[in-house]
């Protein structure tokens, strides 16, 4: 990599190159945590759509087995779709026992009792599969009235206090392709929810954009009193990935948010759809899916877009079972038995490592190949007291050696996980959940060192819970 792409890389302060210490070839990782780049950090999360849960016959012994997987993983944070055709049958009747309302419910309440973070994501109705009776474009105030009616319904019948985030239209640019039009839909939804008395329980979020940055632009500007929250879907090629140009991309969209929007630092900026865009690509066909070295690149995507500043990432998708003919999720549908896939085991652990309320710190490293990820959380029981988390990626294609040092940093036990396509060391339990290799004594001040295989990632966490050591014994529970 060349100097000046890598000065490029690390605008900002995030990332810079120290010169190494210690033995030839050793990656230096220098922890600052008076660096701070996220504090209020809410996960690493999916996508989950009941869409096609009921034509793809998951059953409820299916769903104990997708919940048993999301608990694990101790989900902190979900995009959910919704379509207003599902409960708003025309001439103003709504059926809220539709058996896609029921689909929907049955996630919610996963959600809402694990404390899942939901963005709920209307999907529009200009689409043909969206078409809903009585209305017909995204400005029409009709619209906005269901949108509150149904929000209403879960909010405070149903009780769902899980849905933090509204957001209107999935990918407006692409589906709606107008700005003007989107912008007065969301004014519409915005007014309808105070009309309801929802807005002090619901935040709308935007622009939900993909491949059209110039939206997330117009809502920084033209929308900033009315949006809690910007969200952005990036599917990037593997080579923008590999050079760590991802991190770039994010750093200057939230760039503009924090100049733009005197409020914005308060404001959630969130990656609400991540993927690779690979030969062969389609909204349905990821060709990647059962490639270990997906794992590789998802991971090093999160912690790029972490890095950046992003408040949570969401990777697209959980599950197969939640779109037809569909190839993005962490396991197979229903009919091929739900199936785990290589890159579940490196996005469940960043799922169940990186807590939300987190706080992501600096990490200068030596290395364009190895990237980092470092949080910390304080004991709010025993005060002093502080966990760790790491995610380290070596992309390259020779083992490295690195070495994590903190000046004055704490004694500590850290659990060790490895995922890698040839490594013989990447364990899991009876049920495919990752399972720690060794629990190692750690002195970050003195310096902790490390050995990060090719093509690999490597995960520490001092989250040594009893859930933990279910999963050292075969509960994974």
């Amino acid at each position: 990599m060349k100097w000046s792409l890598w000065a490029a890389l690390c605008a900002g302060g995030l990332m810079m190159i120290v010169p190494a210490r210690g033995e030839e070839g050793l990656i230096s990782v220098e922890l600052d945590p008076a660096v701070v780049i996220c504090q209020k950090f809410m996960g690493f999360g999916v996508e989950w759509d009941s869409n096609n849960y009921n034509a793809s016959k998951v059953n409820d012994a299916d769903f104990m087995m997708i919940r048993m997987r999301v608990e694990w993983m101790r989900l902190p944070i979900a995009r959910i779709m919704m379509q207003s055709k599902w409960c708003y049958k025309g001439n103003g009747r709504y059926d809220w026992d539709d058996p896609q309302m029921k689909s929907l419910y049955r996630h919610l309440d996963v959600c809402q009792e694990l404390g899942t973070t939901v963005l709920l994501t209307d999907w529009g109705i200009e689409s043909r599969w969206l078409e809903t009776q009585d209305m017909a474009k995204v400005e029409d105030p009709k619209y906005a009235e269901v949108i509150s009616t149904y929000m209403d319904h879960l909010l405070n019948t149903k009780g769902y206090t899980c849905i933090k985030y509204f957001i209107l239209v999935n990918e407006p640019n692409l589906a709606i392709k107008d700005w003007q039009r989107w912008k007065t839909g969301v004014q519409n939804v915005a007014g309808a929810f105070q009309k309801k008395g929802l807005a002090g329980k619901i935040a709308l979020m935007g622009s939900d954009h993909s491949v059209g940055d110039d939206w997330h632009r117009n809502a920084v500007d033209q929308l900033k009193n009315t949006l809690g929250g910007y969200d952005i879907h990036r599917y990037p090629s593997e080579n923008e990935v590999r050079t760590g140009s991802l991190f770039n991309y994010y750093r200057e969209n939230w760039t503009y948010a924090l100049t733009n929007d005197p409020e914005a630092k308060g404001k959630p900026l969130i990656v609400s759809e991540a993927g690779l865009m690979t030969p062969g690509y389609s909204a349905s066909n990821n060709p990647l899916h059962l490639s270990s070295h997906y794992g590789v690149l998802m991971s090093d995507y999160a912690v790029q877009a972490a890095n950046a500043g992003s408040w949570a990432v969401l990777a697209w998708m959980l599950d197969d079972n939640s779109h037809l003919n569909f190839t993005w999720g962490m396991w197979k549908s229903h009919n091929e038995g739900l199936t785990l896939k290589p890159w579940f085991y490196p996005w469940s652990l960043l799922s169940r490592c990186f807590r939300p309320g987190t706080t992501i710190v600096q990490a200068k490293l030596t290395s364009p190949d190895v990237r980092v990820l470092a949080a910390y959380e304080d004991d709010q029981i025993s005060p002093g007291k502080r966990s760790w988390a790491f995610c380290i990626v070596n992309q390259g294609d020779a083992s490295r050696k690195i070495r994590l040092h903190l000046t004055k940093g704490p004694r500590i036990n850290l659990s060790r996980y490895v995922f890698s396509s040839t490594s013989t060391k990447t364990k899991t339990d009876k049920n495919g959940f990752p399972a720690r290799l060794e629990i190692l004594p750690c002195d970050l001040d003195a310096g902790v060192d490390l050995t990060c295989e090719a093509n690999s990632v490597l995960f520490l966490s001092s989250d040594n819970d009893d859930l933990h050591n279910k999963t050292d014994s075969g509960d994974g529970k």
